[in-house]
């Protein structure tokens, strides 16, 4: 009984802020003596785990390195292997390779989250010293490292570094990083002491949607007890973004800002990116336009790390300016942005463009790159880190252009979300999820999104719609070819920008004329998409603050639960990203390759039925809550976008047995990001699984893997 109370009191709190600042010790050693051991004996330990799994040292030369090189091993308990740093003369493009090199010799070492990054410095080159958090920061969103520096005049501070070009750079004083520091011990020839970071006051871009305004809706949302605006702009589409223009101006003064607008080729040919860099340039906010390749095989560091896109970064600093990174889109485009704003300290907003961005991607601080390797996605998001956007602004009418894969994507995860949680706000919830933190404040009913499946019909009946698809072709191709008139009117004549802006303009109308199309549905119709994308939006939001608001904002332990069905899914989704790009290369008829492809969303929408399946055949999940947990995805299945059969008839197509799918599925399950939480083999593994009915999920003895305690 004392236990019950204690959780519900847990649910029920209404604590603050949760950031901590962090405490690093630095240890006097002398550096003809100092020994692997030594280092690990001094480092902590990560959470939960009383060793290491590896020791990955990374070096640029120098005398200690190559001295713990030669030396014997006394201690074989743990692997250590040696990473060099490639050289790179101060370049920001080549700082930024060398970074991602190393890390993925790491990654494919199969080194995890228990792992220590052991940076060791050269005495002759001390400003080196500032890739050793980098190194820490990427993998995994975060592992443990330990600097030994060998800077005998000043100390490292392992709070705020940079790189020797000064373009990549950490504050931990920040608190969009949520106070994540990744050196955890530091070791060098100056006196011991300790070192505690002092971390700012948040300042979000903050909206406050009028009294009474029917156009601005703002979500409530929290990370860390941090507020997050996220704002939903329900008006006409040019109006929204001016009204997001005037929002980032108001933030920053005349001159300070340099906003760098960052969009895939799909948005770039809807204009998105380029109306929010002329909103702002109208306000004197000159900036920069970066486009990037499309796609979650492009959701690579080499895609975003372009020495022109550093360079202006650089030039920003220089100036004395402050970077913004805007990035307009989809969550690739989110997630991948938001690794590069973290990287160069530069502020951050998202202008999200479809809905599972909008309500999923942007509701977690977590941003990353995928592990992609000659065009094959090995492990999804495995380099990342924490970052929070100073704003979220979307704008309704973006959704419009939306892929039917697009919208089976948002519905997949909420199918995950509907069938881990549930109803928190019921009295069955509550005893579910009592044990989290502050939970009452954003508790409510996600199966809510089962009654919104008329909207949701409706509005890929409208996407789908012959003169609907024709239109949105109508403005990419328009879009495409200013693409390709850009960089003319850029440097060209007079007349070449004339051409540019008149095929502007003509998209512009293209797209009035688009929304038109919208608001000529019967009543009946807008009304229920309206409300499946209000209340989608609105649930999912929810269930994310639930966790991520005090709880867990690193989404290490009870808010692992949004990963139900994202280990299956997530390697079926990498594994089906390549296959495609291969059918497309290889002349397989494109109705074939165009029915298989299958975005994240319904990927993990296809998991969670296997993860049913799997539950079922334990008896941890039979009777009515079995039929329930498989039906919110049938449901939403009536237009085949969580069917598995076009996919299978692509391996036909392609020649792939069952086997050989099998074989390379369940090669990216054990490259997942979030192995290394609990000790288990590499033919082992942690499973989440609902039992009983949805909204009650397996618990665990482990106390890393522990989610709810239900046993």
């Amino acid at each position: 009984l004392k236990r019950v109370v204690t959780n519900m009191a847990r649910f029920d709190a209404a604590p603050g802020s949760q950031l901590q600042p962090a405490k690093v010790r630095y240890h006097q050693v002398d550096g003809n003596s100092l020994t692997i051991g030594h280092v690990v004996s001094k480092t902590p330990p990560p959470p939960g785990s009383t060793s290491f799994h590896s020791v990955e040292v990374v070096h640029a030369g120098g005398p200690v390195a190559e001295r713990l090189r030669r030396a014997p091993r006394i201690d074989a308990t743990y692997p250590v292997r040696f990473h060099e740093l490639p050289e790179t003369g101060c370049s920001p493009a080549r700082e930024f390779a060398a970074i991602f090199e190393v890390l993925e010799g790491m990654m494919l070492a199969k080194a995890n989250r228990q792992s220590l990054v052991l940076w060791v410095g050269r005495p002759d080159k001390p400003e080196l010293d500032g890739f050793a958090g980098f190194l820490g920061m990427l993998p995994f969103r975060g592992i443990s490292v330990a600097l030994v520096s060998a800077d005998a005049v000043r100390y490292p501070d392992p709070f705020s570094y940079r790189t020797p070009s000064g373009v990549l750079e950490h504050d931990a004083n920040d608190p969009a990083r949520m106070g994540k520091c990744c050196v955890s011990a530091m070791f060098g020839p100056l006196p011991a002491r300790s070192f505690t970071a002092r971390l700012r006051e948040w300042a979000p871009i903050d909206v406050q949607p009028p009294a009474g305004c029917a156009e601005l809706l703002r979500l409530p949302f929290k990370i860390a007890g941090l507020p997050l605006p996220m704002i939903t702009y329900a008006g006409e589409y040019e109006k929204g973004v001016a009204a997001l223009a005037e929002r980032i101006s108001a933030a920053y003064p005349a001159g300070s800002l340099c906003p760098i607008v960052s969009c895939g080729e799909v948005v770039d040919r809807l204009g998105y990116g380029l109306d929010v860099l002329a909103a702002l340039r109208e306000r004197g906010h000159a900036g920069h336009y970066f486009t990037h390749k499309s796609g979650e095989t492009s959701k690579r560091w080499a895609e975003y790390g372009k020495p022109e896109l550093l360079g202006w970064v650089a030039q920003a600093k220089a100036a004395g300016q402050t970077p913004l990174f805007i990035a307009v889109g989809g969550g690739c485009n989110g997630n991948a942005t938001g690794v590069v704003a973290a990287m160069t300290g530069a502020a951050f907003v998202e202008v999200p463009t479809t809905p599972l961005h909008y309500n999923d991607a942007t509701t977690s601080a977590k941003k990353a790159f995928s592990l992609v390797l000659d065009g094959k996605i090995r492990a999804k998001n495995l380099l990342g880190t924490f970052y929070l956007p100073r704003l979220v602004w979307c704008i309704n009418e973006t959704f419009l252009t939306s892929s039917t894969a697009s919208v089976h994507s948002t519905v997949g995860e909420c199918t995950k979300t509907m069938n881990m949680l549930a109803d928190p706000s019921s009295a069955a919830g509550r005893a579910d999820y009592a044990n989290i933190l502050g939970a009452k404040e954003f508790a409510s009913d996600t199966t809510r999104i089962l009654s919104c499946i008329d909207g949701f019909e409706a509005l890929v009946h409208f996407i789908e719609d012959a003169p609907t698809r024709e239109a949105k072709a109508a403005v990419l191709r328009l879009g495409e070819a200013i693409a390709e008139a850009r960089a003319a009117a850029q440097c060209g004549t007079e007349t070449a920008r004339a051409a540019y802006a008149s095929l502007c303009e003509g998209r512009r109308q293209l797209l009035q004329r688009f929304r038109a199309r919208f608001y000529e549905l019967p009543t009946a119709a807008r009304v229920a998409i309206d409300a499946f994308l209000t209340v989608s939006n609105k649930e999912i939001v929810g269930a994310k603050a639930m966790f991520l608001a005090y709880e867990d904002p690193f989404e290490k332990y009870r808010a692992l639960l949004f990963e139900y069905a994202h280990t299956l899914g997530h390697a079926v989704e990498a594994w089906l990203a390549g296959a495609i790009d291969t059918a497309r290369a290889s002349g397989v008829a494109a109705d074939i390759v165009e029915a298989a492809v299958r975005n994240h969303g319904q990927c993990v929408g296809m998991a969670v039925v296997w993860a049913g399946a799997i539950a079922a055949e334990l008896g941890a999940l039979e009777g009515d809550g079995y039929v329930c947990h498989q039906g919110m995805v049938y449901l939403f299945n009536s237009f085949g976008g969580f069917s598995f059969g076009p996919v299978r008839a692509l391996c036909d197509a392609l020649g792939v047995s069952k086997p050989d799918f099998l074989r390379e599925v369940l090669a990216g399950v054990r490259l997942d990001n979030k192995r290394g939480y609990c000790e288990c083999g590499d033919d082992a593994s942690v499973d989440q699984l609902v039992t009983h009915r949805p909204g009650r999920m397996l618990g665990s003895e482990d106390p890393n893997a522990e989610a709810t305690l239900v046993f």
